[in-house]
């Protein structure tokens, strides 16, 4: 998990230079800038490595999609009786 993951996951923000969150009340910087590449803190690697274990506990307990069968037309043995339908021509004004 990556810091800019790891910000979302948490609610984090990102201000001078550094991601920080709100941990049990307590501002806590979980990354920092540096060229051009976010660099996780000692804190940030903990919770990226406890987040990413809850991560991947979720996605095993999600449940999985199934695909819908494929319908399949059957056409009637059996002729059906055909419907007509008569309109009379209305006398033109």
């Amino acid at each position: 998990m990556n810091a800019l993951d790891l910000m979302a996951r948490l609610g984090g923000e990102i201000l001078n230079n550094k991601i920080r969150a709100y941990i049990d009340g307590e501002i806590v910087v979980i990354a920092r800038l540096e060229d051009q590449d976010w660099v996780l803190t000692d804190r940030g690697i903990l919770l990226a490595n406890e987040h990413s274990n809850l991560a991947a506990a979720e996605a095993a307990a999600a449940p999985t999609k199934t695909r819908k069968k494929e319908t399949v037309v059957v056409e009637s043995v059996q002729p059906q009786d055909e419907i007509a339908i008569e309109i009379e021509p209305t006398p033109e004004q």
